[in-house]
């Protein structure tokens, strides 16, 4: 079984740093496949980050999974719509800043009009919700994020991305919820 997951969230949220530590901590335990790729723009910014996984084995059944990450700025639109093509499962990072509050909510809406555009419902999607900077000095509790970025009311995990901290735990929640969305659709 093949499955995508792409991390998406505002400009700096950490979506990167998520899945590159990801990449580092499956890479130290041999179940990655292929290179970290990243593509960079001129002032450094990812336009996308791809891996693979290595096939590991789950109740018998083998599945590999393409992670990718959507660029954060607005004026690479179009490469996000290609990227959230053919989409299992979505990873929310949210930047925990309070100046980044709305910018957030934006990306959110964003990125729900470009699934619509493409036939799915963001809301019917499998989806985790990565709250990432929770050591920053003015970060958001939690109980005021959630209405504004966890519409769908799912799980959600505290993280520092660029410490290791919530990264592999938000993989696994997510490849938890793709499979149980997949195995309930083919009943």
């Amino acid at each position: 079984m093949k499955l995508k997951v792409v991390y998406f969230g505002a400009s700096l949220a950490g979506k990167s740093t998520n899945v590159k530590v990801l990449y580092d901590k499956l890479h130290q335990k041999g179940i990655t496949k292929g290179d970290y790729i990243s593509m960079e723009t001129d002032e450094n910014r990812t336009l996308f980050v791809e891996m693979f996984l290595s096939s590991f084995n789950i109740d018998g059944q083998n599945i590999e999974v393409k992670i990718l990450t959507t660029p954060g700025q607005f004026r690479l639109h179009p490469l996000r719509k290609v990227i959230m093509k053919g989409v299992d499962g979505l990873v929310f990072v949210v930047d925990s800043s309070q100046e980044r509050e709305n910018i957030n909510f934006l990306v959110l809406r964003e990125t729900a009009a470009v699934l619509k555009e493409q036939g799915f419902d963001l809301y019917s999607l499998p989806v985790v919700v990565q709250y990432n900077k929770r050591d920053l000095p003015d970060a958001t509790p939690i109980d005021e994020l959630q209405p504004v970025c966890n519409p769908w009311d799912t799980e959600f995990i505290e993280a520092v991305a660029v410490k290791g901290e919530g990264v592999v735990e938000t993989f696994q929640a997510i490849v938890k919820k793709v499979l149980i969305e997949k195995a309930c659709a083919k009943k």
